[in-house]
């Protein structure tokens, strides 16, 4: 999925990256946020998103749950 949760990119998909953590400042100049790369398996789907590192863990984990429960409607 590679979608940014939290931060200056919140809900952009940002794909191409590579390593665990990038600063949005590298994509566009005026921004400021950091993320982390966080990856969940469900089967044998493996789904990694991009967590706002400024936000608490919880916080975007939560996120991130809704966005695949989107995509796998038995998920709560």
């Amino acid at each position: 999925m590679n979608i940014c949760i939290g931060g200056d990119l919140d809900g952009e998909v940002v794909n191409n990256r590579e390593g665990t953590f990038f600063e949005a400042s590298t994509i566009d100049s005026s921004k400021q946020s950091t993320y982390n790369s966080q990856s969940y398996r469900i089967g044998e789907n493996t789904y990694r998103f991009w967590l706002c590192a400024e936000l608490p863990y919880m916080e975007t984990t939560e996120i991130a749950s809704k966005h695949l429960a989107v995509k796998y409607k038995y998920l709560s």
